[in-house]
């Protein structure tokens, strides 16, 4: 399945909005800001909420994301390339979240989705190729928690507004 990511401001202080490929808006993606944290909420086009993730900067900023009646967290670490880990999943991030292209992969190594940057008749922003349906909401959740963590690292690239 393949779905794109986009900035729209239009949904709160900064917000995304996940199309899919007839360019549909599939979900909408609020964000609002207080003092050291935001508070990130995905909706279905009936306007129920399927997820909200927490983006917390205390000492190092980390993400909790509540999904599918689960919860996970994930925090930056820095190796050859910048990722996450995740707690409270056997998913590992391969390639360079400041660059916007990476993988979300399983523990034998089946590919759960992939992002990478582009530039289209939506407008810029991120392409997702998810191809474990079940894990959808949550690869949008990881998509978006990188978005966020690249506007932090990469100026240049800066989607949304930082924390």
């Amino acid at each position: 399945m393949k779905l794109f990511l986009k900035y729209n401001g239009s949904y709160g202080d900064y917000g995304f909005e996940v199309l899919d490929e007839t360019a549909y808006t599939k979900y909408t993606v609020s964000v609002r800001t207080e003092k050291n944290k935001q508070q990130i909420i995905i909706k279905n086009l009936n306007k129920q909420i399927i997820a909200e993730i927490f983006n917390k900067n205390i000492v190092f900023r980390y993400f909790s994301v509540k999904c599918m009646g689960r919860f996970y967290i994930l925090f930056p670490v820095l190796k050859e390339y910048f990722a996450f880990m995740i707690y409270g999943s056997t998913y590992k991030f391969a390639g360079d979240i400041s660059q916007g292209n990476f993988s979300l992969i399983d523990v034998d190594k089946s590919p759960v989705m992939t992002q990478k940057k582009c530039w289209g008749q939506c407008g810029d922003g991120f392409e997702l190729n998810i191809y474990n349906e079940e894990q959808e909401i949550f690869s949008i959740c990881c998509a978006i928690c990188a978005a966020m963590y690249m506007t932090k690292s990469d100026t240049k690239t800066q989607m949304v507004g930082d924390v």
